[in-house]
């Protein structure tokens, strides 16, 4: 083969590299770059064209490593998050039902399910068993984790 048929194979493959970055194609276009890439440069190699064999070498590193730094910057993860609120609504809305009463809706043992401010609830009861059916009042949240109590009748007065 001609030297410049090599080179123009060598391109080739560097077109194929280029291309398997958009194309999703299971690796088929990266082996058959490297292939193109491989051949070319060893047939440079054996005809005595060094100097070329090397240059497409050179060319074909620097090539990769732009195309991955260019897929890092695409697709690498750019949102900082050093600022952000780790508390989510739900979170915040549970915390703002501390002293909230609510209607017991499957037996506390000691999680179970509760309507607390109409809306149904995984609650854990603070002490032992709560039937279903019993008021209960929020008197802790901890994240995700919302604390009961059963409620007496001196709360429901207050």
């Amino acid at each position: 083969m001609e030297w410049w048929l090599l080179s123009i194979l060598c391109l080739t493959g560097l077109i194929l590299i280029f291309l398997e970055v958009f194309i999703p194609s299971g690796g088929v276009l990266a082996i058959a770059a490297l292939l193109c890439i491989a051949y070319s440069i060893w047939e440079l190699h054996l005809q005595g064209e060094t100097t070329l064999a090397i240059v497409c070498a050179v060319l074909t590193a620097a090539w990769i490593a732009l195309l991955f730094r260019f897929w890092l910057n695409r697709v690498g993860l750019k949102a900082d998050l050093g600022n952000a609120d780790s508390v989510g609504d739900d979170v915040r809305n549970s915390r703002e039902m501390v002293g909230e009463r609510g209607l017991v809706m499957s037996d506390l043992r000691p999680a179970g399910i509760a309507l607390i401010a109409g809306k149904r609830l995984d609650v854990v009861a603070l002490q032992g068993y709560i039937n279903k059916g019993d008021s209960v009042v929020v008197i802790q949240s901890d994240g995700n984790r919302i604390v009961v109590k059963k409620a007496e009748s001196e709360e429901s007065e207050s």
